[in-house]
């Protein structure tokens, strides 16, 4: 946070500053006639580029926009027809103009360089926060961040040790619906007792995790697949029935599949995951 507000204050400062300095150009530039306020208006819409695109690409610009404009002052000067632009604009005060521009470019381009620096510190920040802060408020569970960790890491010692586990994967069907029926209060309260029931049914030393909006996945740690049905039997019978705030029954719909995972197992989790999740549009509990 103190990292965020030091960039924060930073980014005012110049902002500040680049403020104050356009008031200079403008106070030169406003009072000389059409040619003053349209080289103005080019230096603001300069000034806001490099804001959006970098110093680089507003000083290109601006050292275009002061040779173009100069060859045509120098061009109209040496033949005797600046008048016809105006008396009281001169080579000089283009001078003074092309000076100005670049201290402005320059300028925008620090607040620009601030304003990427801040992005890439609040992208970190959030990072550090989805790495760190790896629980599900509700259900309790592990998020999904946590969820790659913790499954790769088995994957590792069951490679090392050659042990074997199971991950299931179970999406409760027409939750879209369900959110909309019922409200929020109800959403809540069915994932804490969901929560509560699977805590129940599975063993504390497995892990359980919240993917998604409306999915469980649980690592059995050391478990073979001959105790799946079983494992899927406890789950029916604690999952498919679910009672509301105002005391109804109401009866879920899950869609689910699994993988065993052995040392022989020559592919990563995300392609497992992958497959587990094209497995389930047919699999019921």
């Amino acid at each position: 946070m103190r990292i965020t507000t030091k960039g924060t204050k930073s980014m005012l400062l110049y902002g500040t500053l680049l403020l104050l300095l356009m008031q200079i150009p403008l106070f030169v530039l406003f009072d000389k006639g059409r040619e003053g306020q349209i080289l103005y208006l080019f230096l603001v819409v300069l000034v806001i580029l490099t804001i959006w695109k970098g110093a680089i690409t507003g000083l290109i610009s601006s050292l275009i926009l002061i040779f173009v404009s100069g060859s045509i002052l120098l061009y109209m000067s040496i033949a005797g027809t600046i008048s016809t632009i105006n008396d009281a604009f001169s080579i000089q005060l283009f001078l003074v103009y092309g000076v100005l521009l670049l201290v402005l470019i320059l300028c925008a381009g620090k607040v620009n360089e601030l304003l990427l620096l801040q992005e890439q510190r609040i992208s970190h920040l959030q990072q550090s926060v989805n790495r760190f802060v790896a629980i599900d408020v509700e259900t309790g569970f592990d998020n999904e961040t946590r969820m790659y960790l913790t499954v790769n890491e088995e994957m590792r010692r069951a490679n090392r040790y050659k042990h074997q586990f199971i991950f299931i994967l179970l999406r409760l069907e027409n939750y879209k619906q369900f959110e909309q029926l019922y409200g929020v209060n109800e959403v809540q309260h069915l994932w804490k007792q969901l929560a509560e029931k699977v805590q129940q049914t599975v063993r504390q030393t497995d892990k359980k995790f919240r993917f998604g909006d409306n999915q469980i996945a649980l690592l059995l740690t050391d478990t073979s697949d001959e105790f799946i049905d079983v494992v899927y039997e406890k789950l029916d019978y604690v999952l498919k029935n679910h009672q509301l705030l105002n005391g109804r029954w109401v009866t879920l719909s899950y869609k689910t599949s699994y993988f065993l995972y052995t040392s022989q197992v020559e592919r990563s989790f995300e392609e497992l995951l992958t497959d587990l999740e094209r497995e389930m549009r047919t699999n019921e509990l």
